[in-house]
């Protein structure tokens, strides 16, 4: 349902009854926008209060629904700040967590304390990148980040997914933007794919373009565009670079295999994440014979009649490997599977620009 959905609101369906839902969604998408509106406005002029933490808050989100590189984001960020010295705690909202606490330690920064179940995808897979940094989740920002300054002695919290959670004050608003489809559908929600108008970029501090790389002679046109939104707002530049390629269920030790090995391969590509899309496209630049995509919805669980269908369309394809993201890795290993399934690890690394987020915040790099 949610798949067919977005294909109707991404217009990748067509015909009498995907154009009727769009101009059925027509209404609500207005409703939506007065809301957005008025509840920026209220927040705007202090008729809606913000709660402020005793110490650094940076804030690291987007506007449009799905993958932007935000998490990537959070990842790159909070070492960078670690580097400096600084004692770093990571909080989100824990989507699709199955728990009912309102705040749950995922990680103390030297051990995982919970499950994914009850962690939520994003903050298991933060877990297994980032050392030495908390983890905590919870519905309420404010309530997190006391814990964190309680638990951890926490100088600086970066929100995952904050610029729409406005109720907590923060020293640095960082947008995240995809250069490969900077606006989403260019609508707003349910009948596109933007959480808010496009005028809300100028509340951000810095804007990170994402998938530069992929974006090829557009970034300088974005960057005008993106100028006029939101004038004088540093525009830094990152890249999704790949780091390494390993198999799901190692059975032996050959574990880790060099990123050429995807070159001439047949590949299936299977993955429930928001841009399937920019998957493929890293990985066509390692020149496989052929890549197919094999997509579930954002945040999918798998299940066994999942690997079945996998399975099945490995053979149709006729491909020789499985080739998944970090973030499937986490609920793929809960399955019992002996297909041939890697691994492929991205990292953000921000190409142009990275100081600008030490000087805004005052820090030195040591």
């Amino acid at each position: 349902m949610i798949t067919t959905l977005y294909s109707f609101i991404t217009k990748k369906q067509r015909g009498f009854l995907p154009t009727l839902l769009r101009l059925l969604l027509g209404p609500w998408c207005w409703l939506y926008s007065v809301i957005v509106r008025i509840r920026n406005f209220c927040f705007d002029v202090g008729f809606y209060k913000q709660k402020r933490l005793p110490c650094t808050v940076i804030s690291i989100g987007n506007i449009v629904v799905g993958g932007t590189g935000k998490t990537p984001t959070v990842t790159t960020i909070a070492k960078l700040l670690q580097s400096s010295g600084l004692s770093v705690a990571v909080l989100l909202r824990g989507y699709k967590r199955q728990s009912g606490k309102k705040i749950v330690i995922v990680s103390d920064g030297k051990n995982g304390l919970c499950s994914r179940e009850e962690s939520g995808d994003e903050a298991h897979m933060l877990t297994h990148q980032l050392s030495g940094i908390p983890i905590i989740v919870g519905k309420h920002r404010y309530l997190t980040g006391e814990a964190a300054i309680s638990k951890f002695s926490s100088d600086v919290l970066i929100l995952d997914d904050g610029f729409q959670h406005r109720q907590l004050e923060r020293d640095l608003n960082v947008l995240t933007i995809d250069a490969t489809q900077p606006y989403g559908t260019g609508a707003l929600l349910p009948l596109g794919t933007l959480r808010e108008p496009i005028s809300s970029i100028n509340r951000a501090d810095i804007i990170i373009l994402t998938r530069t790389d992929a974006a090829g002679n557009n970034i300088a046109e974005l960057k005008a565009e993106l100028n006029q939104l939101a004038p004088n707002i540093p525009i830094l530049e990152s890249i999704h670079k790949p780091t390494s390629l390993y198999w799901l269920n190692p059975t032996d030790i050959d574990t880790l295999l060099p990123l050429h090995k995807l070159t001439n391969k047949r590949l299936l590509a299977v993955c429930a994440i928001g841009n399937p899309n920019a998957f493929i496209a890293t990985l066509g630049k390692y020149n496989p014979e052929s890549v197919e995509l094999f997509a579930f919805p954002d945040h999918h669980v798998y299940s066994e009649s999942d690997i079945q269908q996998i399975e099945h369309q490995m053979v149709q394809c006729k491909s020789e490997w499985i080739i998944t993201t970090q973030k499937d890795e986490q609920k793929l290993t809960d399955l019992n599977t002996d297909l041939p399934i890697l691994v492929l690890t991205i990292e953000l690394a921000i190409t142009e620009g990275e100081k600008v987020i030490l000087d805004k915040l005052q820090i030195e790099n040591k």
